[in-house]
């Protein structure tokens, strides 16, 4: 059924590919995540995404979790539940941590977390320009973690005009209301400015489902607030600084895991990052100077009040705490008429913190605490890259980048992506990317910590062909890729305590097939997408090589169907068929004392959005979700949204 549908959808946009003459995409954009240097679309050989400001706008009821989880070779598990929930960001079936975070380029990680990554349940979605996503082993450019791909976060910038307020108001299903405000302006033609504000507030509904679907349990409220402020001075024609604060906080209510409801279990976290940059035009060049500071604190606190009935113990605490600092420093420049080289430097800081107690019938329990004059590490990259285009149709860029870790010591990656041009119509490519992934401060410090841990390290080959429009504004492409991770880093079981121990063990592969296609025929616009993925562990049993699937709640097959259609000038409205296949998972029950694995079975939602413009600077919309109600299990233990809807006003001026 996945294949069937996506072909068809596929064959359609194929076969408007010469009738389009609206902008559903354009290969002529200009994009800066592929080589960190801006270039159209069409002139690389990386697989590149871009989510524009024009879907974002017409995605303001989601989160972010949401609408990546929309995007072809990608889930968002959890991103269904209810907000707050744990997301987990994959990409090509790897697991979280393999997944790069940029919020303008700059990594966002989170250290005092085991896998490094980012909460998405920090950033707001109003305040966002537009998304790009980079598939393939991108450490070359970007560093550790980088070894699925990375996506790179672009906020709003400022409005060119002196004044420029937008504004959106929100309400809807679980007692779900948001209000955002951005104001921003250019000043003297020198100096811009922006702010921005968000608030979200959710009833939600309880995070552990109830085995006897009774619906019974605690709603599990959501509150969040994102603040960010940046100030950007021009200084003659050939240099631009900036400097931002954003502070982003958020409260949830959480359960006990999967089939526990609890009544006063709460998770707060906050992030504050400050930041200044530099843009520099030198001798036929440019370079770009950025520092970036992030202090990120996170508290779990299961209260007294009410002790779940398979709770293990009647109170506790976790405390984390993260400090990261970035510094980066390259430059790039034209040589002759078709080749650019970069250059660059970073510098990469982390620490972080944690205290866990807990209190039981066997009295209390308390870890070590772990501080941050212990739990640190840095690291010192440079890396260059040489990019070449229209040299007859041919394009290519090669690099490579020298890490130096200050416990594991030196590592070395490197990039090939050639691709060829055939006439108007046609791009052929095929990347071949290295890529790493340091072992967290968690994996090294932790009471299971192992500070000989090597890095684990990866190897992509992508290749496909890409069929757009001749005025690439519509495509069809396909790839085939394929990861392998060496060294992977496990949790291994020991007989002494603490009765576990990280070390580099397995062996990781994913290996699959995208198709996206996107085209416009008249008021129509249409988006399909499709991917295949397998994923595949190698571990040791019984001293032999034994390899087994190992997709856990991530589907070998998923599916999009868009449909949009300009009914007047005033009124849009569009359709998304999003389908998940059969996934397996594991959950720990309480009752019995193990882990019980289970099969999930394929879903389809079909969600429905409407906007009508009601003058030049107030939109209306409604965004309809799982419109059919379908029940599903995303991940077993958690429930997840049925039908819901938000409706609200845009508004300009």
């Amino acid at each position: 059924m996945f294949k069937s549908l996506f072909f068809c959808s596929g064959l359609l946009c194929v076969a408007s590919l010469s009738m389009a003459q609206n902008n559903v995409t354009n290969l002529n954009e200009v994009v800066v995540t592929a080589n960190k240097v801006p270039q159209k679309q069409l002139q690389t050989g990386k697989v590149l995404t871009v989510i524009s400001k024009e879907i974002l706008e017409r995605n303001v009821g989601k989160s972010l979790g949401e609408l990546l989880n929309q995007q072809v070779g990608m889930q968002v598990v959890g991103s269904q539940l209810t907000l707050g929930a744990n997301q987990e960001v994959s990409i090509r079936g790897l697991s979280n941590g393999y997944a790069l975070l940029l919020m303008d380029g700059i990594p966002l990680n989170d250290p005092s977390t085991i896998g490094n990554y980012f909460d998405l349940n920090v950033i707001s979605i109003d305040q966002i320009e537009r998304i790009e996503i980079l598939k393939g082993g991108q450490s070359t450019l970007y560093g550790s973690d980088a070894v699925g791909g990375v996506i790179n976060i672009i906020r709003k910038k400022a409005d060119s005009k002196p004044f420029s307020a937008q504004a959106n108001l929100s309400g809807g299903s679980y007692g779900t209301w948001k209000g955002a405000l951005n104001l921003s302006g250019t000043l003297n033609k020198n100096s811009s400015y922006s702010l921005a504000y968000t608030k979200l507030y959710s009833k939600g509904i309880s995070q552990a489902a109830n085995k006897k679907d009774d619906n019974l349990n605690e709603k599990d409220a959501f509150n969040q607030d994102a603040l960010r402020a940046q100030f950007q001075q021009k200084f003659g024609t050939n240099l631009t600084t900036k400097v931002f604060v954003t502070h982003e906080t958020y409260r949830a209510d959480i359960d006990n895991g999967a089939f526990s409801d609890d009544k006063d279990f709460v998770a707060n976290s906050s992030s504050t990052q400050i930041g200044v940059g530099a843009e520099y035009f030198v001798g036929g060049g440019k370079l770009v100077a950025n520092y970036h500071y992030n202090d990120l604190k996170r508290s779990y606190i299961n209260d007294s009040n009410y002790v779940a009935p398979d709770a293990y113990d009647k109170y506790s605490a976790s405390n984390y705490g993260a400090k990261t600092n970035y510094a980066e420093l390259y430059g790039s420049w034209s040589l002759g008429k078709n080749v650019t080289w970069l250059i660059g430097a970073e510098y990469r800081a982390q620490k972080m913190s944690q205290t866990y107690l807990s209190i039981s019938d066997w009295g209390p329990y308390e870890d070590a605490p772990l501080s941050d004059d212990l739990a640190n590490v840095n690291q010192v990259s440079g890396y260059t890259s040489f990019t070449l285009n229209n040299l007859g149709g041919f394009g290519a860029e090669a690099g490579g980048r020298y890490n130096h870790h200050s416990l594991y010591g030196n590592n070395f990656t490197y990039t090939l992506n050639p691709y060829y041009l055939l006439g108007k119509n046609l791009k052929v490519l095929a990347n071949f990317y290295s890529s790493f992934k340091s072992p967290t401060l968690y994996q090294l410090y932790s009471p299971y910590g192992n500070t000989a841990l090597n890095p684990e390290k990866s190897f992509t080959q992508e290749g496909g062909f890409q069929l757009f429009s001749n005025n690439q504004q519509s495509y069809f492409r396909a790839v085939y890729f394929n990861t392998t991770i060496n060294d992977v880093i496990i949790f291994q079981s020991i007989s002494t305590a603490p009765y576990g121990k990280y070390v580099n063990f397995n062996k990781q592969a994913s290996k699959g097939l995208e198709l996206d296609a996107q085209a416009q025929l008249g008021k129509f616009n249409m988006s399909a997408t499709y991917t295949h993925q397998i994923g595949e562990l190698t571990t040791k049993v019984a001293g032999k090589d034994t390899t087994y699937k190992n997709l856990i709640r991530r589907p070998e097959n998923a599916f999009t169907l868009s449909l949009g259609y300009q009914a007047t000038s005033k009124l849009y409205v569009s359709s998304t068929l999003r389908g998940i296949g059969a996934r397996k998972d594991t959950y720990y029950d309480n009752d019995q004392f193990k882990s019980i694995n289970v099969d999930l079975d394929a879903y389809q939602l079909l969600d429905v959005y409407g906007e009508y413009r009601i003058n030049s600077k107030i939109k209306a919309y409604a965004d309809l979700r799982n419109i059919l109600n379908t029940k599903f299990v995303e991940i077993t233990g958690y429930q997840t949204r049925q039908f819901n809807a938000s409706i609200g006003l845009s508004l300009q001026f």
